[in-house]
């Protein structure tokens, strides 16, 4: 009796070993899942300098994890799509340090490129692709010390909002956002995993002239440097955003501006 051999048998037996090798470790480590409820406030303004030009300025504060303050220049391309450069800058809690103080210092040159991409007068749907250049404090022993580390990171975030028809409150109608964003790292110096976090919210909106209020839910993943170690965070939001400098009052009343995510 002849016996034929797959051309690809040797390669399949090897993947399929690799993979029960694999499978048989990560069941050996001992996974940890750290659950924390959180609150983030957020201010966010625009001051628009021309029907293409406009200064972007937000604040951010989440007591347990950071505090940001990040400004740029952006330009209108059209009235859907708007690209936007310039820096932020942050304290951070220390890896480490067993302590929710925001003691380690951040630098962040960023850019992005953001469109508004309505699909009926009712529905918005915006995509935006986010660069930040990332130079954080240097740690060691749970201590923050001098100079830098540097990594890239990529942020794509997706978003949704629609206007809740047939309620009205002071002649406007409240709106609803949901929203996903993925981020990743990348440098020379990391090895394994990429992810940085994953953040994903609903959220309850209203505009009232040149200013919306917006509060709701986000649930943060985010792996921890620690191997097998992975955060979640449960966060309460209320952003505010505010638009200044419009030459008319109309820009403002549906102002794409107003509708901004971190």
């Amino acid at each position: 009796m002849r016996i034929y051999r797959l051309p690809f048998a040797r390669p399949l037996a090897a993947f399929l070993l690799a993979a029960h090798i694999s499978q048989n470790t990560a069941y050996a480590v001992n996974r940890t899942d750290e659950v924390s409820p959180q609150g983030w406030l957020g201010y966010i303004t625009s001051y628009r300098l021309s029907e293409k030009n406009s200064l972007w300025n937000d604040w951010h504060y989440v007591p347990t994890s950071f505090f940001l303050s990040r400004h740029g220049f952006t330009r209108h391309l059209s009235q859907q799509v708007s690209v936007t450069g310039g820096y932020a800058w942050g304290y951070l809690t220390t890896p480490g340090s067993g302590s929710d103080r925001l003691d380690r210092f951040e630098h962040r040159p960023w850019a992005q490129l953001l469109m508004h991409l309505p699909l009926s007068t009712k529905y918005t749907f915006s995509h935006r692709l986010r660069y930040d250049s990332r130079f954080r404090q240097n740690v060691a022993n749970g201590e923050t010390e001098s100079g830098f580390v540097f990594n890239h990171r990529i942020r794509y975030m997706i978003a949704f909002r629609r206007p809740i028809t047939g309620l009205k409150l002071f002649n406007e109608a409240p709106f609803f956002v949901v929203g996903n964003e993925v981020l990743l790292n990348f440098a020379p110096q990391i090895t394994g995993n990429q992810l940085d976090q994953v953040r994903t919210w609903f959220m309850l909106g209203y505009q009232v002239n040149s200013m919306t209020i917006q509060t709701g839910y986000m649930y943060r993943y985010v792996p921890a440097s620690t191997p097998a170690t992975f955060y979640h965070y449960h966060t309460a939001t209320l952003w505010v955003t505010q638009t200044f400098g419009s030459a008319k009052a109309a820009e403002t009343d549906h102002d794409d501006l107003l509708h901004r995510d971190p």
